[in-house]
């Protein structure tokens, strides 16, 4: 059903990350979605620079948050 890793935190997926780019790039997106005004225009731009360097990681986030969301 679900093709996606067994991810049961955010934490737990950057952790697992051996790109220090790409966990860069996570740990940004994280401490912004954390801010309490947060604004999709800022969470829009490091999605953009996470997909310009990995498209594969960037779809599993999608997925992750979108579960975590619901």
């Amino acid at each position: 059903m679900n093709d996606t890793p067994d991810i049961e935190t955010f934490d737990t997926y950057i952790r697992k990350v051996d790109n220090q780019e790409i966990k860069g790039i996570l740990l940004k997106l994280k401490n912004e979605m954390r801010k309490p005004d947060v604004t999709w225009e800022s969470v829009k731009s490091i999605l953009i620079s996470l997909e310009q360097k990995d498209t594969k990681i960037t779809k599993e986030i999608f997925l992750l948050l979108l579960e975590k969301a619901q």
